[in-house]
């Protein structure tokens, strides 16, 4: 029988504790009754950090970051009813924000990255059907804190302190800011129009991923390693949503069972976002799942989350096709 290495140990203690911050906070989301309450789970997967300074500054620019852009998107909502408004400000927020994301290029950058990503979490389910704005932002707000709170305090003590310190920002050459930022309003706005088209669940997802996708990979300095990992990571994502949502629905009282049921998926997910091999899809993997499988929750049935699913990890791939022919080059 084989031993077990001393990195074996570290590994899994690190899978044991991102089980522990996301379970314990999705339990907490969906016993509170938040309707959202998979979205408590997922900022344990991109808080967690090596470093005890980059956890706790991570953790403060999430929180800051995801009630900016709730905010916004709570107004425009409310004081403005129109669904070409809502698109101009989506794609705005999301080409401005993404320019600055670039533009800062360190760590400190995460903030206006997620009031982004918070911005169009919100706007884009209203494009459409109608939603209870002031809800679905407090939900945000709320399950940003659980799980932002979750895995700072679990993961804490058990994270090294570093001994340098991160530069507030790079320094990127003005064109390339600006065309990263072309970039990410200009698929924003493509996946705002083809929610009008498509509609419903694959409609909602194609904006959401290309938004988001186009977020994440067009602020990142280096999005090699996100290009390549990325759309196999969500690929997996999705094919566990759909075979959770096929045994939630198959076993008994699947209602009941929803949370019990995401709470083994997360177990598996946090060991693959541990394993020192496999850590680089899994964090596209459980985000993907989380989105995908709204797990914990009874969901929308299996044909919904499917067609939202197959259209997320389509706009994963064409996306990063497409953005490694025109984006611009790793900077340093």
């Amino acid at each position: 029988m084989a031993s077990v290495t001393g990195q074996d140990r570290a590994w899994l203690f690190r899978a044991l504790q991102l089980f522990a911050a996301a379970g314990i906070a999705l339990t907490v989301a969906v016993q509170l009754g938040l309707h959202n309450a998979f979205w408590a789970a997922m900022p344990v997967w991109v808080v967690a950090q090596p470093y005890r300074q980059d956890l706790l500054l991570r953790a403060i620019l999430r929180i800051a970051g995801t009630l900016l852009g709730a905010l916004i998107g709570w107004l425009v909502l409310v004081h403005v009813p129109s669904h070409a408004v809502w698109i101009a400000v989506l794609v705005l927020g999301a080409g401005l924000a993404g320019a600055a994301a670039y533009w800062i290029g360190t760590i400190y950058s995460y903030g206006v990255l997620l009031a982004a990503i918070t911005l169009a979490v919100v706007l884009i389910p209203a494009l459409d059907h109608p939603i209870d704005a002031t809800a679905l932002a407090a939900d945000r707000v709320w399950c940003t804190l659980i799980g932002t709170v979750s895995v700072t305090v679990i993961t804490f003590l058990f994270t090294p302190t570093r001994t340098d310190s991160h530069p507030l920002r790079l320094h990127p050459p003005a064109g390339v800011t600006l065309r990263h930022g072309v970039i990410i309003g200009v698929t924003t706005l493509l996946g705002a129009l083809a929610l009008l088209a498509i509609g419903g669940p694959a409609g909602i997802a194609t904006a959401m991923a290309l938004t988001i996708f186009s977020l994440i990979i067009g602020t990142s300095r280096n999005p090699t390693p996100i290009l390549k990992y990325m759309p196999l990571g969500g690929a997996i994502g999705v094919a566990a949503a759909i075979a959770y949502r096929a045994l939630d629905m198959a076993l008994p009282d699947p209602e009941g069972m929803a949370l019990l049921l995401a709470l083994a998926f997360i177990a598996a997910g946090a060991l693959v976002r541990a394993h020192p091999r496999l850590a680089p899809f899994g964090l596209d993997a459980n985000m993907c799942f989380l989105l995908s499988a709204e797990a914990g929750t009874a969901g929308h049935g299996l044909s919904a989350h499917v067609q939202g699913g197959v259209a997320l990890v389509i706009s994963a791939f064409l996306f990063a096709a497409v953005f490694t022919r025109i984006g611009a080059k790793p900077q340093s």
